[in-house]
């Protein structure tokens, strides 16, 4: 997936994120916190080029993903072998690349998440005030880390942007003044 879809993904589970109660929907809103981080993950690895934001989407195996199909036939999508995608969860899979700085943090805030989901949603561990704190912060955190390091890359990539289109404007100008002295010699 891109960039764009990721965020967009993002948008849409912490709206829904948003009208859950914490406390007595704990479950949703959980899944809606640790879906969008790692939407957040996604977009912010494929902003700072360590992993390819193509056209397939992840499915549960790890390292197996769909490729290749329209978004209204199913059936067109092929599985396909591939490595440096999307990610389902933080580590899995790994990438190859490091990571900058930014994302170690932002990983280290979804760790926060994953720790949570085996005793809290999948066991029977008391949903405590502290629990619902700190998967808040840790989901607050990543986004916020993974947003910073997308908008520095579309900054990074608005002055590319600046100069294709000053070389194109340049190039214009170039063939106005060949035209122009090419129809000064044709009158003399």
């Amino acid at each position: 997936m891109d960039i764009a879809s990721h965020l967009e993904k993002l948008k849409r589970f912490d709206y829904a994120r948003s009208k859950l109660d914490p406390q007595t929907e704990f479950e949703m809103w959980y899944w809606m916190s640790l879906s969008g981080g790692t939407s957040a993950i996604n977009a912010a690895l494929h902003a700072a080029k360590l992993t390819d934001d193509g056209d397939y989407f992840t499915t549960q195996s790890v390292d197996v993903y769909m490729q290749g199909g329209t978004r209204d036939q199913a059936q067109s999508w092929k599985p396909k072998f591939m490595w440096d995608v999307d990610l389902i969860h933080i580590h899995m899979p790994e990438i190859s690349k490091l990571l900058t700085p930014q994302l170690e943090q932002a990983y280290a805030a979804m760790q926060v998440l994953e720790d949570v989901r085996d005793p809290c949603v999948r066991g029977d561990k008391k949903i405590t005030k502290k629990i619902i704190r700190d998967v808040d912060r840790a989901f607050t955190t990543t986004v916020a880390l993974c947003q910073d390091i997308v908008d520095s890359a579309a900054a990074q990539a608005k002055p590319t942007a600046a100069a294709a289109r000053a070389n194109n404007k340049a190039k214009r100008a170039a063939r106005t003044l060949a035209a122009s002295k090419s129809a000064k010699g044709r009158k003399h």
